[in-house]
């Protein structure tokens, strides 16, 4: 049992030290996210057991929440190269997002409180007052400007509880799938999440999807990022690229 991920670091890299090979996250992705930024281009291989608020990775890998169906998914130990997203030198394996995103993955749960009805509410509380972002894009030869509320950047499909941002994200493709988010007036909301929660983003106008193996971002202003659904500070500009097969994953 850890209760910060800098303990978890520690007791990964003395587990490697040790010989240790296979390692198991009871948890959420912020929870993965302190083991496999560990094991990234090592030998070890990661197993997930989601008994987190979201369980965005272990959802899209189609993971039980039952412990004992997890293990006997497990115990056959077979395994898969898969790719990871860095944002500013940070680790992120299921999705990581500048704007909107990042500022409620800041705040949630400081109250010490988690879990889906916590987190709605928090959107609530924030959505109205929180203004949307120019953000330029470039990625490649192609510059993409546009007044985001949020870039989520996915390796897999969703954020976690079924809030599905890249319905065609893969994580063996090397390639990183974009959700650019505009702000949805506060009174069709609802209908957007339906969207969300249906697999159907793509399908709304305040949506636009693209793909990209790498990118820069420049922000108006400071704003939050996270990984994985940590916060981790703000930044006005962002160097995010995909890391081909850098992590072994059970499946």
């Amino acid at each position: 049992m850890t209760n910060r991920a800098e303990e978890t670091r520690a007791i990964v890299q003395e587990s490697l030290h040790r010989g240790i090979k296979y390692f198991v996250a009871v948890g959420g992705d912020g929870t993965v996210n302190a083991l496999a930024s560990q094991l990234v281009f090592t030998d070890a291989v990661l197993g997930i057991i989601p008994r987190g608020s979201g369980n965005g990775l272990a959802r899209h890998m189609h993971m039980p929440k039952d412990i004992h169906r997890s293990i006997q998914i497990l115990v056959k130990k077979r395994s898969q190269k898969i790719d990871a997203i860095q944002i500013n030198n940070q680790w992120s394996f299921n999705v990581a997002g500048i704007g909107f995103d990042g500022h409620i993955s800041t705040i949630f749960g400081q109250d010490g409180r988690r879990g889906m009805r916590n987190y709605m509410k928090l959107i609530n509380q924030e959505y109205k007052s929180y203004q949307p972002i120019e953000m330029t894009i470039l990625s490649g030869k192609e510059k993409t400007q546009a007044t985001l509320l949020q870039l989520a950047i996915a390796n897999a499909s969703q954020y976690g509880n079924n809030a599905i941002v890249a319905p065609q994200a893969d994580l063996c493709d090397h390639i990183l799938d974009l959700a650019l988010i505009r702000k949805v007036p506060f009174a069709v909301l609802p209908a957007f999440l339906v969207k969300v929660f249906s697999g159907q983003i793509h399908r709304s106008r305040y949506t636009r999807l693209m793909t990209t193996s790498g990118m820069i971002v420049q922000t108006s202003r400071p704003v939050h990022f996270h990984t994985d659904g940590d916060g981790r500070g703000v930044a006005d500009e962002f160097i995010i690229k995909v890391i081909p097969e850098s992590l072994n994953l059970l499946y």
